[in-house]
C-alpha cells in the first residue's frame, strides 16, 4: 500500500511539470516555479540535483546580471527604444531562462525591473531571479531535442536522457542528441531570434568546431565537462581553477647570462610557452 501511494504521489508531482505551451501564458514567477520547478526532481535524483545546484546553470540569471541589465537599460530602453516585453527579453533569456518563453508581456516587464534592481544590490530581487535558471526541466524536456525537423518537438511530460530508462514517476525517452556537443550549441553558440537577427554572444561551439573538430579532435563537451573525473552536472568551466590547469600547459625555460661587456651584470632569459589542451580556443566565451 505504501508503494502504491508513493508512486501515486510521484505521478501527481511530475504531472504538474508538464510544459505550459499547452496552458497559455504564465503571469508570475510563482507559476513558473510551480510548473517548471526543479524541487520535485530531488525526490529521485538527489545526487544529480545537488551537483546541478553547484553549477552556473542553477544561477544562469543572477550570474549574468551585468550583461542582462546593460541589454535592458542601454540596449532596449536607450538605443533601440523598444519595450521590455517577452519577444525582446527572450533575446537574452532564450539561454539564460528558457522557461520565460511562456511568460506574458507583463511578467517579462517585471523580470526586466527585477534585473535592474538586483544589479543595484537589491537582495530581494536577486532571490526572486534565482528562481529563474537552466534546470532539469529545461535540458531534459523543454529543449531536449535540437533536431525538431527530423524528430519532432519534445513531448509534454516526457523526460529525455541518454538511457531512456523507464520510470513510474514520468514518461521517459532515449535521446542521443543530449549527449552530443550539438545539444550544448543551443546556448553556447549563436542564437537567431524570430526577427532573423543573429546574436553571437557566445562563441564556444563555433570555436569547438573550427579550432578543435577541424583539427581531428574527437571529444564532446560532455566528455570534459561532465564525464571526466565524475564531474556530472556541476558543468565546471573556466571559473574553476582545476579546469584551467587541465586546459593550459605551461613550458618555462630560464637561462642565466651576463650582460653589458666589461661589467658582466647577471641576468636571465626566460621563455614561456602556453599550450592549449582544451576543445576550443582559450580564452573563449
Amino acid at each position: 500500500m505504501r508503494t502504491t501511494k508513493f508512486i501515486g504521489y510521484m505521478l501527481v508531482t511530475f504531472f504538474l511539470l508538464i510544459p505550459v505551451a499547452v496552458r497559455g501564458e504564465i503571469n508570475t514567477i510563482d507559476e513558473i516555479e510551480k510548473t517548471y520547478g526543479d524541487k520535485a526532481c530531488m525526490t529521485c535524483h538527489e545526487k544529480i540535483h545537488g551537483e546541478w545546484q553547484k553549477s552556473l546553470h542553477s544561477r544562469s540569471v543572477i550570474h549574468s546580471l551585468g550583461g542582462l541589465r546593460n541589454f535592458i537599460v542601454f540596449g532596449l530602453k536607450r538605443d533601440w527604444k523598444k519595450p521590455v516585453n517577452r519577444e525582446n527579453l527572450m533575446r537574452c533569456m532564450h539561454c539564460h531562462a528558457p522557461l520565460l518563453e511562456q511568460a506574458s508581456d507583463s511578467l517579462a516587464a517585471e523580470v526586466g525591473e527585477l534585473v535592474q534592481s538586483a544589479f543595484d544590490g537589491n537582495e530581494g530581487a536577486k532571490k526572486q531571479l534565482s528562481r529563474l535558471n537552466v534546470n532539469c526541466i529545461v535540458c531534459h524536456n523543454t529543449v531536449a531535442e535540437v533536431e525538431i525537423n527530423l524528430r519532432g518537438a519534445t513531448k509534454p511530460g516526457v523526460y529525455y536522457g541518454p538511457s531512456g530508462r523507464s520510470s513510474a514517476a514520468h514518461g521517459t525517452e532515449k535521446s542521443k542528441t543530449i549527449t552530443s556537443s550539438a545539444f550544448c550549441s543551443r546556448c553556447h553558440w549563436l542564437y537567431t531570434p524570430p526577427d532573423g537577427d543573429t546574436l553571437y554572444c557566445n562563441t564556444l561551439y563555433g570555436s569547438y568546431q573550427d579550432a578543435y573538430k577541424a583539427a581531428g579532435g574527437a571529444a564532446a563537451c560532455q566528455d570534459c565537462h561532465m564525464r571526466a573525473k565524475g564531474r556530472g552536472h556541476t558543468f565546471p568551466g573556466a571559473y574553476v581553477p582545476e579546469m584551467v590547469k587541465e586546459g593550459i600547459d605551461i613550458d618555462l625555460q630560464a637561462t642565466g647570462v651576463r650582460v653589458q661587456p666589461g661589467k658582466g651584470v647577471p641576468a636571465a632569459i626566460i621563455t614561456i610557452g602556453l599550450f592549449n589542451n582544451a576543445g576550443h580556443r582559450i580564452p573563449d566565451g
